[in-house]
């Protein structure tokens, strides 16, 4: 569809006056997030989305859902993985955000930076389990 331009177009204008605080993930995935998906048996749970709707009317322009980067369904654990732009302010708020969304719906979440996974990604799947 997104080679469609009908289709890029219907997204365009749905875009429209949405801001930044609406965002529920980006779907691109890392070589730090394959890695320690693969490590934790949970490849299947990438780009997992999280439905937002059960708790929409406590948060000002939420998503209708927020992707995160691997979850563990059962445990109710979002698992994210960090680059360098998390390290701006913008993001550390949307971070922030996001947290306290999915910590309302149940789930728990542990964040990690790329640097940890390519330097110890034994000591985070231990830190995981």
């Amino acid at each position: 569809p997104m080679q469609n331009p009908a289709s890029i177009e219907k997204m365009r204008l749905k875009m429209i006056g949405r801001t930044f605080l609406s965002r529920g993930g980006n779907s691109q995935i890392t070589k730090q997030q394959q890695k320690l998906a693969e490590a934790l048996g949970l490849q299947q749970y990438m780009e997992y989305s999280i439905n937002t709707k059960p708790v929409k009317n406590l948060f000002e322009s939420l998503p209708s859902c927020y992707k995160v980067d691997i979850a563990d369904p059962k445990r109710m654990l979002a698992i994210e993985v960090d680059g360098k732009t998390h390290k701006l302010k913008k993001w550390i708020f949307l971070d922030q955000r996001k947290e306290k969304v999915l910590h309302s719906l149940g789930w728990s979440v542990l964040r990690f930076w790329n640097e940890e996974i390519d330097n110890d990604l034994l000591g985070v799947v231990k830190k995981i389990q």
